[in-house]
C-alpha cells in the first residue's frame, strides 16, 4: 500500500497550489514525511468511510485497489499544512481495520502534520476525545 514519493510529492503540491498559489513545495528545506499506523474500529467499513469522508476530500484520480483511498485532509498549523491520508479499509465482520498512510510536507519548523492529520481522523472514528 504506497505510491511513489514522487507522486505524493505532487499531490501535495498540486494541492498547496490551489490553496495558496504556491509553486514549488519541496526543495532542501521542505522534505516530505511519512507516518504510517493501523488501528480497528467498531463499525462497519462503509459507515466508517462515511464518517472519513465528512472530515476530508477523496482523491480520485489515481488507480488503486478496491480497498485503497487517497484522501486530503487539513494538518498543522490552522490546518493550512495538506496532509494526503492513503488509507487501506479492511472489513471483519462489524469492525474495520484501518491502516493509513499520512504524507506531509515538512519545513524547518516542524508541525508534526501526519500526526495531526492520524488524531482527526481518529476523534472522527470515536477512538480519541476532541483535540
Amino acid at each position: 500500500m504506497k505510491l511513489s514519493d514522487e507522486t505524493y510529492k505532487k499531490i501535495i503540491s498540486e494541492i498547496m497550489k490551489q490553496q495558496h498559489g504556491t509553486g514549488k513545495v519541496f526543495n532542501f528545506l521542505v522534505k516530505l514525511d511519512q507516518v504510517e499506523t493501523e488501528f480497528t474500529v467498531a463499525m462497519p467499513a462503509e459507515e466508517t468511510l462515511d464518517k472519513i469522508r465528512e472530515i476530508t476530500v477523496s482523491i480520485d484520480h489515481y488507480e488503486l485497489p478496491d480497498d485503497e483511498y487517497l484522501f486530503y485532509l487539513g494538518a498543522g498549523i490552522k490546518d493550512l499544512n495538506p496532509a494526503v491520508a492513503h488509507l487501506k479499509i479492511i472489513e471483519d465482520g462489524n469492525s474495520t481495520t484501518v491502516t493509513v498512510l499520512s504524507n506531509a510536507a515538512e519545513g524547518l519548523i516542524r508541525q508534526k502534520s501526519n500526526k495531526k492529520a492520524i488524531e482527526k481522523l481518529k476523534v472522527q472514528l470515536g477512538l480519541l476525545d476532541e483535540l
